[in-house]
């Protein structure tokens, strides 16, 4: 064998794996293109059920102001636990301030005292 024959035949298999693949593209096009497809309706957002019994009005409007009073509470414990933090945040503030300034008088002596023993110029 020589490289010739070794060479036409791996053109040989490569063209007709793209033949194959060109059919097979033209399959799924004419499948894609002349299938029916139907459409689902099993859940049916749309459909109103008719009720015998409505709510009442008074009923309508003990519910909304029951609402209105639930959502006022949530809002103003929000507020309420905001300004909690935000005074414990304060008090944490200074706190670490005071704390941040005797640590800068404690390094100011430990150095006066490192000096004085090791008398460095």
């Amino acid at each position: 064998m020589d490289a010739e024959t070794i060479i036409q035949g791996g053109g040989l298999i490569l063209s007709g794996a793209a033949v194959g693949k060109i059919a097979d593209v033209a399959i799924r096009a004419w499948t894609a293109r002349h299938h029916k497809g139907e459409v689902s309706v099993t859940p049916d957002p749309l459909n109103v059920r008719m009720e015998d019994k409505f709510v009442p009005r008074d009923e309508f409007n003990r519910h909304v102001e029951q609402n209105a009073a639930e959502h006022k509470a949530m809002v103003d414990d929000r507020e309420r636990n905001y300004e909690s933090l935000y005074s414990r945040q304060l008090a944490n503030d200074k706190l670490t301030s005071e704390i941040k300034g005797k640590l800068d008088g404690i390094k100011d002596d430990l150095s006066l005292i490192k000096n004085k023993l090791f008398k460095t110029r």
